[in-house]
Formats: structure tokens, C-alpha cells, sequence
């Protein structure tokens, strides 16, 4: 439901019952901005893609009037990778309609040597003591969200970003 004028400067009605991280006082704008804030690319990184991450950063933090935005935070980051990858492999602005997909830009980033998957090994999720690869999961978790689903976890997205971060940052190392 779109926002009345007249309350479009209050809080989603969802963080009202929220608290802080310690659990003290109730949850602010500032917190969703404290969060968010150390999620940033390093200054290797082209300005272009930096700027477009900060959308998706603002977005998260302007979840605190509208929450669905946190979904928009979240694609946003992976739209950020996705044009992250394509400038890296290829520097020359493409033709989106027949460019590859985002697997087989990642796919594209490691056989060149860009990413690593040793670097973004967690525990799998089975719990069977083996691992997982993230950069596995990102093309199921971009199309999640891409493709109609709803998908309102803050903390979600917050990790999300932080994985999109990550991914980016490893494509644009910082020269010595």
C-alpha cells in the first residue's frame, strides 16, 4: 500500500516492535544505517559499480520508512555483482540481450582466475561436516528474489550485501 503523505516520514509499522542489537531501546534508523555503513567497496573498485552498491546500501536504510525495500536492497546488490562481473570479464559497456547469465559470469570469473571458490568455502548446510561454495548459491538467491517471490528478512539482505561485497572486491583487488 503506498505510504499516505502525511505519514511517509514515520517508520514501517514492522520496526516499531524491533530493538537494537543489545535488545535496550528500540530500534532506530541510525541502527539500519550502522549496519549497513561497514558494507562498502573498496576504492579499487570503478566508480560507477561503488555508486550503484550505494543504492542498494540506501535502499536497505530506507527500508526503516518502507520495509519491502529491504528486497529492493537485496536484488540491488546482486544487480551491482552482476554488472560488477560483466565490466571485469569484458570492460566495454555490453549488449545486455545476449550477454551470458549471471552463473556463467561467475562461471567466466573463476576460470579466469578473477574469484577464488576456495575463498568463499562456508560449512554446508547439510551439517555433514563438508563445505559449500557461496558463490554456488548466488544465482538461486538473486533469482529468488528476482523472479516474484517475496522476501522481507533484513537480516537477509544485510548478508547478502555483504556477500555481493565481497565478491566484488575480490574482482577489483587493490593494486600495490
Amino acid at each position: 500500500m503506498l505510504k499516505s503523505i502525511s505519514s511517509i516520514h514515520e517508520p514501517d509499522i514492522r520496526f516499531r516492535n524491533l530493538a537494537d542489537a543489545s535488545g535496550t531501546r528500540p530500534m532506530s534508523m541510525a541502527d539500519l544505517h550502522a549496519m549497513v555503513e561497514p558494507v562498502k567497496l573498496s576504492d579499487a573498485v570503478p566508480e560507477e559499480i561503488r555508486r550503484e552498491f550505494d543504492t542498494a546500501r540506501n535502499a536497505f536504510v530506507y527500508s526503516w520508512f518502507v520495509y519491502e525495500f529491504t528486497t529492493l536492497a537485496e536484488l540491488g546488490g546482486y544487480t551491482v555483482l552482476e554488472l560488477a562481473l560483466r565490466r571485469r570479464i569484458d570492460p566495454a559497456p555490453p549488449n545486455t540481450s545476449k550477454s551470458p547469465g549471471l552463473s556463467r559470469l561467475l562461471q567466466t570469473a573463476i576460470e579466469k582466475g578473477y574469484l577464488d571458490r576456495a575463498d568463499f568455502e562456508v560449512p554446508s548446510p547439510s551439517g555433514n561436516g563438508a563445505t559449500a561454495c557461496q558463490l554456488d548459491f548466488i544465482p538461486m538467491l538473486r533469482n529468488h528474489v528476482a523472479h516474484g517471490n517475496v522476501h522481507l528478512l533484513p537480516q537477509g539482505a544485510l548478508a547478502s550485501l555483504r556477500l555481493c561485497q565481497a565478491v566484488i572486491d575480490r574482482l577489483y583487488p587493490a593494486q600495490p
